[in-house]
């Protein structure tokens, strides 16, 4: 279960003292507006008795006796209610002498108090758990995606670098280093969320170093890359699949793939074009993935989708085009 950090627990204590306070005016108000120093004394010890120490003592017993049931955890929060509003009670009577409380008139003041927070409380816990359950299942379908994708990737570059053993064993030995380079690659960022745009280019280059052995002057690429997006960070292998997409839809030669990347503000812009067919005109209605559009595209735009801070959007201009935006994270 869930536990209240720093923060949470300060706000409400900030929030109970908002309440008391609240309280302790209207009180003071329809009594006449009269002794203001017994007031603001009073409201003080009620903010500190009524809640603040109620409060306190009740979520370190429920943690150090470790109760997460609601059973053991209510009685547990109700007495602890009890014995502030008691201590209150007893603080009270000093200031007001005329105002005496009994042990049964202080339950009943202290049940709705403590039944209202205690839910409070536990709907707030079950929220955050349920927050940490969904990013949890975020992660571990993202994990699952990158690993489909890189036997995808290492069954095509294996297909393209087994037709150079034997027609030309040099080329074939520098396009296993390079094969070799993007796998060391994929290894070292199995457990890395994002990566810098600089060493995700570098790692691309090696792989289009196999594609343009194989498809020599018919594959063109024109890169744009801003300086100040070199530094930015996406998820590794994001570009990879979009090229790959590209080449194994393309109808005519020589193929042309734009790669651009630039920022703006807090947002780096990512922008794959080629000259192909373009998309089909169903995926572009829908905007998602249907059977037969590639593992490499279907893959890369379900890791977009579960990303917090990430938008695509796919048009056909000349050829299809994919722009993705990825917002700065700042947390």
């Amino acid at each position: 279960m869930q536990q209240l950090t720093r923060k949470d627990y300060f706000i409400a204590l900030g929030g109970l003292a908002f309440l008391s306070a609240s309280i302790t005016f209207v009180d003071w108000w329809q009594r006449g507006q009269g002794g203001v120093s017994e007031a603001l004394l009073a409201g003080g010890i009620a903010i500190l008795l009524l809640f603040w120490l109620p409060l306190s003592v009740a979520l370190y017993s429920l943690k150090k006796l470790k109760l997460h049931k609601t059973v053991q955890a209510l009685p547990v929060w109700l007495l602890c209610f009890y014995f502030g509003f008691r201590c209150w009670g007893f603080a009270l009577s000093l200031i007001y002498p005329s105002m005496q409380l009994g042990w049964l008139d202080t339950f009943f003041m202290s049940l709705p108090w403590a039944v209202g927070t205690y839910v409070i409380y536990r709907a707030y816990i079950t929220y955050k758990t349920l927050q940490a359950e969904r990013l949890l299942r975020k992660q571990a379908e993202l994990n699952q995606l990158k690993q489909t994708l890189h036997p995808h990737f290492l069954f095509n570059s294996l297909n393209t670098l087994s037709a150079f053993i034997v027609a030309d064993p040099q080329k074939a030995e520098q396009l296993t280093q390079d094969l070799a380079s993007v796998l060391r690659h994929s290894l070292d960022t199995d457990n890395q969320a994002t990566i810098r745009l600089k060493r995700e280019l570098l790692v691309l280059q090696k792989w289009l170093n196999i594609e343009q052995a194989r498809l020599g002057d018919d594959l063109r690429i024109e890169l744009n890359v801003d300086d100040d997006a070199l530094n930015w960070q996406l998820p590794p292998f994001l570009l990879q699949p979009l090229i790959e997409n590209s080449i194994k839809h393309a109808q005519q030669l020589p193929i042309t793939i734009g790669i651009n990347c630039t920022t703006s503000e807090d947002k780096l812009y990512l922008r794959v074009s080629d000259n192909g067919p373009g998309f089909p005109d169903q995926l572009l209605r829908t905007q998602e993935h249907p059977p037969g559009i590639g593992v490499g595209l279907t893959t890369t735009l379900q890791r977009l989708r579960l990303l917090g801070n990430a938008e695509y959007q796919l048009t056909n201009n000349h050829g299809a085009v994919i722009s993705i935006v990825l917002e700065a994270d700042h947390d």
